[in-house]
């Protein structure tokens, strides 16, 4: 929407709601020019201009916020003002503590300087009368409660599915949760026993963003998440390179030695992101170096290539003729005592075939 749209806009907003006149109902002037052929000339602004356009556009804006509130208060909403302690919240936990984070306390000098501009969304709070359960609004809640303030909250009743639909949605208008919480946030859903539509409601995704999130949630356990934290910059690609880490197995030596590593508590999130990502890439880069054994003129023998899904042997028959007979023929015995290490099944092993 150009500058003279939004301004018409916000005067006369019942003529800005109608759909525009389809080329079909509104005649071409005679000897205008086709699109193909003319192009519209791009002028660069002054200073002034783009001044007067961002102050338009925030109070397009703040007129679609007040439309917003309009239509959710004909829904039957009311707007009351209660003690942050009648309020508890969600059943289902939206995003990690970031009580003390720049955003937050921004957010807490913003309602103190002010007021809270934009209402919460609650609910009575089933089999507690008197009380209310929140569907959004956890922080501005939180901020209120450090202020000594009341909460301003729309109040409706809601089900549990139209609650955490509500819920996510508006999580997703914001776009301030980062890829872990609403991966996070999915798995608690499915927990609850929500559908997978439900699921793909409250995050506004596709089904395929809605099982890349499930993935991440149950590849990585919940204290390594714990540990590591929102981590806002970490993305979608980097959350989905470490659960392929974690899903190798890695060694849990490496992920005890990350838990108690005390520098962990002088990192910000995305450091402690990558910190755990570094010792992991690195462990798997060397468990994915070859293996080479040498006799004593340091002439290679035997080498060993780990791969994804094979594990490459090759022996030098010229340097240790009957080296790999000899190895063929203890594979039965190597593959018990393997069964018995790993705890896997004592069944008989797979044999040697000929080809």
């Amino acid at each position: 929407m150009n500058r003279k749209e939004t301004l018409r806009a916000l005067l006369n907003p019942q003529a800005a709601a109608r759909p525009p006149e389809s080329p079909a109902e509104t005649p071409e002037p005679p000897g205008a020019s086709s699109p193909e052929v003319s192009e519209p000339r791009r002028t660069t602004g002054s200073g002034a201009v783009r001044s007067m356009g961002l102050t338009l556009q925030k109070l397009s804006a703040e007129a679609e916020n007040a439309r917003a509130l309009r239509v959710q208060l004909a829904q039957g909403a009311s707007v009351v003002e209660l003690d942050p302690e009648l309020i508890e919240p969600s059943f289902i936990s939206d995003r990690f503590s970031r009580d003390q984070d720049d955003l937050f306390l921004a957010l807490v000098e913003s309602i103190r300087t002010h007021g809270q501009q934009v209402p919460v969304l609650l609910r009575p709070y089933p089999d507690k009368p008197g009380r209310y359960q929140v569907a959004y609004g956890h922080r501005r809640i939180e901020a209120a409660r450090r202020l000594g303030q009341k909460v301003r909250a729309l109040i409706r009743d809601l089900s549990d599915v139209e609650l955490v639909i509500a819920q996510g949605k508006e999580n997703s208008e914001r776009k301030d949760l980062s890829f872990i919480e609403r991966a996070v946030f999915a798995r608690h859903l499915e927990e609850r026993g929500f559908d997978r539509s439900t699921i793909i409601a409250a995050l506004s995704v596709d089904k395929a963003e809605a099982a890349r999130l499930l993935s991440v949630a149950h590849s990585i356990p919940a204290q390594l998440v714990l540990a590591i934290g929102p981590a806002p910059k970490a993305g979608r690609p980097r959350w989905l390179a470490l659960a392929q880490l974690l899903n190798a197995k890695p060694s849990t030596q490496i992920i005890e030695q990350y838990l108690n590593d005390p520098a962990l508590k002088q990192m910000d999130s995305d450091g402690r992101f990558i910190r755990l990502f570094t010792l992991l890439s690195s462990r798997h880069r060397l468990e994915r170096t070859p293996a080479v054994w040498k006799d004593a003129a340091g002439r290679p023998i035997v080498r060993i290539e780990p791969g994804a899904r094979k594990t490459r042997l090759t022996i030098d028959e010229k340097l240790a003729p009957a080296f790999g007979a000899f190895i063929m023929a203890k594979l039965d015995d190597l593959y018990q005592a393997f069964g018995q290490q790993s705890g896997r099944s004592k069944s008989e092993p797979p044999g040697v075939s000929p080809d």
